[in-house]
């Protein structure tokens, strides 16, 4: 949207550098429509009740996303540890049974 932006600013400029004053009135005049245009849609679009619900949608993803990545970590910690506990059970009983 950047590039747009400035690519239309140096147009513009070009054009200016190239025109005479009523041509150049007739650019600024047309310039400051095609922006408050803009200016509208973009206002138009941040109060669109189907933009807010969608924004409201991916958040509440989001949410239930990291939910799902956090219980999934603590499993596999859970996991983890259990399995920690009877590599260290099954150790400790191969090395009783290897001294009686």
């Amino acid at each position: 949207m950047r590039i747009l932006a400035l690519a239309a600013v140096a147009a513009l400029g070009l054009t200016l550098a190239a025109c005479d004053s009523q041509d150049r009135a007739d650019l600024k005049e047309g310039a400051n429509a095609a922006g408050a245009e803009v200016k509208e849609a973009a206002h138009d679009i941040a109060n669109d009740p189907d933009v807010k619900e969608a924004g409201a949608a991916i958040k509440e993803v989001g949410a239930e996303a990291a939910d799902a990545v956090k219980d999934t970590a603590a499993n596999a910690q859970a996991d983890l540890a259990e399995s920690s506990r009877e590599d260290k059970a099954e150790a400790a009983n191969d090395k009783a049974a290897g001294k009686e």
